[in-house]
């Protein structure tokens, strides 16, 4: 292939031998010609020194420094590169990652920064089935954090001049968000690129930064860096993000939501006064959150013809969420027994074995109408069903003939799945189909 332009990658790294033969192999193997690879190692102790010699073409650095914010900031002062990126010593670079972000960069008015799709996977490399959410709309968009923050780090690459313009990581940030930081100075000046591809991983693990705080403390760190960037007090920037950061404190949705409970239980102790007092102010604070909750099921079935044509195209005018595609290829059973459009699992099956029994619950509620269930075992169809009605269900089909005894794969495809939060505004973005309780053969259930 051509030389194409040149890419430098920083790797900063403290006690991490453990991963860091991967990241550097998967830096190796992406067969483009003019790649840097510089390890900013901070005096390790582990065996992190001892894998390094192993790759005789890194540069290396190995000193003591005040954190990862110094060390990349030390490893881009050595870069030579026309494009940089930065890969943490726990994540990796998918296959040819590198030859797609050069091809970006190599177009006519090509951009400045370029943004690809992340997986998550385990410590010990594995795809969890969940992408990092991976969007980009605006400056402003960033800097509403609380909104959701959709910048995949380890999947980002830019031009050298960004970094000149915009200034490297702040050294004097103590956070586990110095990238989110750079990415509020870099998307003031320069628009983000989408790459629809996996560009790398992200491993989660006990070890790394964002496992060892809480949720609400990552966001609070998050949103005092966002305030830095907000422009002076009084702006219009200024005050459409303190509106709207103002606005999330409030919760009027968890408010409304505590509300439509009430009512409900208000209801149900026969206290009309509560109930209507308390749906009513649920209704005045999120109509949302009221006619989703309360209405949309029942209306929704016995709507016909253009008003249930209506009723869906306003249940889908934003399409899909970033935060919902970030989930579309997990094919696992969440904890809540929950499933999403597919289902794929392996299962030991007995050879005398004749047919597969499917027990589980559909809440077609707010879905279209129109929802099946297809079986395959072993990329053969077995069977499928239509469902009309919310129901519990048990179906059997017959199996195609198995060979011998051992595992076999199952697939379970839905025709149709909602995301909660669409309707309820309770932060679940999952795509979801229907209820799995037990999958079993002749009654015998075999380990999974």
């Amino acid at each position: 292939m051509e030389k194409g332009p040149s890419i430098s990658i920083v790797t900063p790294s403290f006690n991490q031998g453990k991963f860091i033969g991967e990241t550097i192999e998967s830096v190796l193997r992406q067969n483009y010609p003019n790649v840097e690879h510089i390890v900013m190692d901070g005096a390790s102790t582990d065996e992190t020194l001892k894998v390094l010699t192993r790759y005789p073409h890194l540069r290396v650095i190995s000193e003591p420094d005040c954190g990862q914010a110094e060390a990349i900031n030390k490893g881009f002062r050595m870069a030579k590169g026309d494009i940089w990126g930065f890969l943490n010593s726990d994540d990796t670079l998918m296959p040819n990652a590198l030859i797609s972000v050069a091809r970006e960069f190599a177009l006519d008015r090509g951009p400045d920064v370029v943004m690809g799709r992340c997986r998550f996977v385990d410590e010990k490399g594995h795809y969890l089935g969940i992408e990092h959410p991976s969007h980009f709309e605006s400056h402003q968009r960033v800097l509403a954090v609380w909104k959701g923050h959709f910048i995949p780090q380890p999947a980002v690459f830019w031009k050298k001049k960004v970094w000149d313009k915009c200034g490297g990581m702040d050294e004097n940030l103590n956070s586990q968000w110095i990238d989110y930081d750079l990415f509020c100075r870099f998307s003031k000046s320069f628009k983000f690129h989408p790459i629809n591809r996996i560009l790398a991983t992200y491993r989660l693990h006990g070890h790394s930064k964002s496992e060892k705080s809480s949720v609400d403390d990552r966001l609070e760190e998050a949103i005092q860096i966002s305030r830095r960037y907000w422009g002076r007090t009084w702006s219009p920037n200024f005050l459409k993000l303190a509106i709207s950061l103002g606005w999330f404190r409030f919760d009027r949705i968890g408010r409304a939501r505590r509300l439509v409970a009430l009512a409900r239980e208000s209801r149900r102790h026969h206290n009309r006064r509560k109930t209507i007092t308390s749906a009513l102010s649920a209704f005045l604070l999120a109509p949302e959150v009221a006619f989703y909750t309360s209405f949309y099921p029942a209306v929704r079935h016995k709507t016909l013809g253009f008003s249930r044509s209506a009723l869906e195209r306003l249940r889908r005018r934003n399409g899909t969420d970033p935060r919902t595609a970030a989930y579309l290829e997990n094919h696992n059973v969440w904890d809540d027994n929950r499933v999403g459009p597919s289902l794929i699992m392996t299962r030991h099956c007995d050879q005398t074995a004749k047919s597969i029994q499917i027990e589980g619950s559909v809440d077609l509620s707010y879905m279209r109408q129109n929802f099946s269930l297809i079986v395959f075992v072993n990329d053969q169809e077995v069977g499928r069903k239509e469902f009309k009605k919310n129901e519990d269900f048990s179906l059997k089909f017959k199996l195609p003939k198995i060979e011998r005894s051992g595992p076999i794969t199952i697939e379970i495809t839905a025709s149709a799945w909602f995301v909660p939060h669409s309707f309820f505004k309770n932060g679940d973005f999952r795509p979801i189909s229907w209820r799995m309780e037990n999958i079993s053969f002749d009654g015998f259930e075999g380990p999974e």
